[in-house]
């Protein structure tokens, strides 16, 4: 569903309901027959979410297509209507029934938000509070619907079940969001770092202080220290850094009071959590201090101050990849005929991973500095063999061994466990751009000069994303493929010309490198990075690798993965000049 096509704009659809919402709000709080609670945990559906839904996508942002954010955004006005009237009704079935289609549409927000966050990963902070955000409100919806049905799971009574319920809606729901919308308008620097730290607790501070209420009175009061702290620090960083950089008074005034307010919620919170773990009232911290306090602040002060502030100004969204992606998947094996097997070489001739360097030149980068050899490697891959030498780091020998069985099987990926050197065969082959919808496809195919078997497939093209070039390879998978966008850049040595770098590592500016696992509902983008340096053989750099030179050697290389930040693999390469042809590795063996 595109409901922007048929004229809907969803900033000003959410704003509507908001307003709308906003009036019954106050409707009901003058005329309405709802307790005090009831009506604060009324005011999220009806207005806070639909005010915060709208500023979540980039303004012409492919994700404001989504169909789950869709269904959310006009799914919101009918659950909220329905929320409102089942609190007209006593506890029981039909009360619970009106939450229903509220437990709908925060669902369709979480499916939104795995759909946010699985293509991007756990970076930036901001981006993944505000996935978090939108995760925890289905928790809400769920403890609201026991809650209606007048069900006490786990023994709890009626209050604390309610309570849940209200806590997964602002400090799951509004908190996260508020919090990671400002994180966009956050410059780097010393408050960035503190913005992390906050972060990091708000994120993870609402589920921990619910197993904490489930678990253990002493994981409660842990988690709502912690919580605690990282709310204020928040609170510090929006007053001192973010609003002296808005340029909007309203806005500036309306994001004092949400951050003051916050501040001045949490310090109830603390002080009542931890009258609970002691067993006696500190400073009068009731449970009714608690809602005419805590409640009010976090309602009234922090949420619909913030909410309304931000709306005034929204700051940018991060841009989520949206890189052509390679569609090549295999059965239940990829192997060196891979591409005759499917039906897919194409009418060309290449001869290397790519027609020309020069494509990938940038102001920061001239491929004229790259040295000769690299150069004819990458546009005659080809007429090269290489000779390698994985090793796995400590912690992954055991998972490599276990993968190599699948990695044998289906002929893809399949590197050695052993501390001995191997060789393969390179062939370049052209593939049918229309199966794998990218253009100028070519395939790399490498074989173990030995058993003949393949160790890598991959399909080679290039894509641009903002006036940058990137590498993009697809490796196909079972019913999947393994795809990597890589930057380039050159490396010095010590001689005149440079040596090569690709990488995937993330770089401050947002890029589309990365790893990525393509399924075929969504890119899903890995914990994961490589780097692959190339120098020539004649060349004394630090990190060339020198055990399996030889004097054939024309090029030395090293390729390193990371896996959420730990090394766990290191090949290294000599790379030799076999000669101008481009045979398959089965006529090499039979010539």
């Amino acid at each position: 569903m595109n409901a922007s096509r048929l004229g809907f704009h969803p900033q000003r659809v959410s704003d509507g309901s908001a307003v709308i919402g906003g009036a019954m709000w106050l409707a009901i709080v003058v005329g309405g027959p709802f307790r005090r609670l009831e009506l604060l945990l009324l005011l999220a559906p009806l207005v806070l979410v639909p005010l915060l839904l709208g500023m979540i996508p980039a303004e012409g942002g492919r994700e404001a297509s989504s169909r789950w954010y869709w269904c959310a955004v006009l799914g919101q006005p009918i659950g909220a209507l329905l929320v409102t009237a089942s609190f007209a009704l006593d506890h029981g079935v039909l009360a619970g029934m009106l939450i229903v289609p509220w437990g709908a549409v925060t669902l369709s927000m979480a499916l939104w938000g795995l759909e946010r966050l699985l293509p991007r990963g756990l970076e930036p902070l901001s981006e993944l509070s505000i996935d978090a955000g939108l995760l925890y409100i289905t928790v809400g919806s769920c403890w609201l619907l026991i809650s209606r049905l007048g069900m006490n799971p786990l023994g709890f009574g009626d209050p604390i079940v309610f309570f849940t319920g209200i806590h997964f809606h602002y400090a799951g729901f509004v908190l996260p969001l508020l919090a990671g919308i400002a994180g966009r308008a956050l410059s780097n620097g010393v408050w960035r770092r503190i913005y992390t730290f906050s972060v990091v607790t708000i994120v993870f501070g609402p589920g921990l202080i619910a197993a904490g209420i489930t678990l253990s009175p002493l994981v409660e009061v842990v988690a709502v220290t912690a919580l605690t702290v990282g709310v204020v620090a928040f609170a510090l960083v929006t007053l001192l850094a973010i609003v002296p950089s808005r340029t909007n008074r309203f806005q500036q005034a309306a994001l004092t009071v949400s951050s003051l307010a916050i501040a001045a919620s949490m310090v109830f919170a603390f002080g009542y959590g931890l009258s609970e773990f002691l067993g006696r009232t500190l400073a009068g911290l009731q449970i009714g201090t608690m809602v005419a306090f805590h409640g009010h602040l976090n309602a009234l002060g922090f949420a619909l101050c913030g909410a309304v502030g931000w709306r005034v100004a929204v700051p940018a969204s991060y841009s989520v990849c949206h890189a052509p992606f390679s569609s090549l998947t295999a059965d239940g094996r990829v192997g060196a005929d891979y591409l005759e097997r499917n039906g897919i070489v194409g009418p060309l001739s290449p001869s290397g991973q790519m027609d020309d360097l020069a494509a990938y030149d940038r102001p920061d980068f001239d491929s004229g500095a790259v040295h000769p050899a690299i150069r004819t490697f990458y546009e005659h891959t080809a007429e090269y063999e290489l000779r390698y030498k994985a090793t796995w780091h400590p912690g992954f020998r055991t998972g490599a061994r276990l993968a190599k069985r699948l990695t044998m099987r289906i002929e893809q990926l399949d590197l050695p466990v052993g501390a001995n050197s191997q060789r393969t065969d390179s062939q370049i082959v052209d593939i049918d751009d229309s199966v794998d919808g990218r253009t100028g496809v070519r395939a790399w195919i490498r074989t173990d000069t030995e058993t003949g078997n393949a160790v890598f497939v991959a399909a080679y093209a290039t894509h641009k994303h903002d006036g940058e070039t990137y590498m993009n390879i697809g490796l196909p998978l079972p019913w999947c493929n393994l795809s990597a966008l890589l930057w380039m850049d050159t490396i010095e040595t010590d001689v005149d010309s440079a040596g090569i770098r690709l990488s995937s590592r993330t770089r401050d500016e947002q890029g589309n490198e990365g790893l990525y696992l393509i399924t075929p509902h969504l890119p899903v983008r890995l914990p994961m990075c490589e780097d692959f340096r190339v120098w020539p053989a004649s060349v004394d750099a630090p990190q060339a690798p020198t055990t399996l030179r030889t004097d054939d050697t024309a090029l030395v290389a090293q390729h390193e993965m990371w896996l959420f930040g730990q090394q766990f693999l290191t090949i290294q390469y000599a790379i030799e000049h076999v000669g101008s042809t481009n045979e398959s590795p089965e006529s090499k063996r039979r010539s």
